[in-house]
């Protein structure tokens, strides 16, 4: 059966989106792609996506066709999003985590971490915690494959719709100043997290393993090869004791992650085993 023009075109779009970030266009997410770009749209002038599509082949400098793709990328983020999982995090996770440690070292890594609220509010719980930390060398390295995602997190500059979407508001007036109608996050908070452009399918930022890893929200997007290949990536990034959240309704797949679930909290998981052999990830 003949694919009409605008099914073929959204084919099109699926196809792009998997080849540069791995993400696949399911079925629940092609009836929003015509409203995800039309801003974009409507900024360049192009009637219909089969004009979008063409114009991305004239596009000699691959502008448009990142802006394209990062358009149909879900930013979706909030400061403590699902405060059951931040609650979880500084009662059990954190204070495990200061127990074993014998370097006074904390690494965590945000992967997908989007506009950068996730990775902020995990700086300001470090914060608030206080004295427990002192003394320690606290790192939060941040990832996610969209550069203009990663250019608003660099910058936290947030809008007032953001300031009502979870964040407490003690929060708020400790660490946040106004500037015109946005909210910029104190230098003492921003300088605690390094973000990058990176891709979890394919991660060249990173170096050694992490205490804390988040990976929330970011799995379902995948088709199950790249789902596994992303949970190995993130396997050879931890440690034996390191701890893993995933977004609610995620699940590890593939059979040599070292991770085990938490009696606390289904998302949350440690790894109880070293990371023997996944070393063909190294490098």
């Amino acid at each position: 059966m003949m694919i009409s023009p605008p099914n073929r075109a959204i084919q099109r779009l699926g196809d792009l989106l998997s080849r540069h970030t791995g993400q696949a266009l399911s079925e629940s997410r092609r009836w929003r792609i015509e409203t995800s770009l039309r801003p974009l749209m409507r900024e360049r002038d192009f009637p219909s996506l089969d004009a979008l599509l063409a114009a991305i082949d004239r596009d000699t400098d691959g502008t448009l066709l990142l802006e394209t793709i990062d358009a149909m990328l879900n930013h979706e983020s909030s400061f403590f999003r699902d405060i059951a999982v931040f609650q979880a995090i500084e009662r059990k996770v954190l204070p495990a985590l200061h127990e074993h440690s014998r370097e006074k070292l904390l690494r965590i890594w945000c992967a997908g971490c989007s506009t950068g609220q996730e990775a902020y509010s995990l700086a300001m719980m470090i914060k608030r915690m206080g004295a427990l930390w002192d003394g320690w060398r606290v790192s939060i390295h941040a990832t996610d494959v969209s550069p203009v995602a990663i250019g608003k997190a660099k910058s936290g500059r947030y809008a007032q719709i953001d300031m009502q979407r979870g964040l407490p508001i003690n929060e708020l007036l400790r660490w946040f100043t106004p500037v015109g109608e946005d909210w910029q996050i104190a230098d003492e908070i921003r300088e605690m997290v390094h973000f990058q452009t990176d891709n979890l399918l394919d991660p060249r930022r990173l170096s050694g393993t992490y205490d804390l890893i988040l990976c929330r929200n970011v799995l379902f997007y995948f088709p199950e090869d790249k789902r596994r290949l992303a949970c190995d990536h993130i396997a050879h990034h931890a440690r034996q004791g390191s701890y893993l959240v995933l977004g609610a309704g995620e699940m590890l797949t593939g059979g040599n992650n070292p991770f085990s679930t938490c009696r606390e909290l289904s998302c949350v998981y440690v790894a109880e085993r070293p990371m023997s052999g996944i070393g063909r990830l190294a490098g």
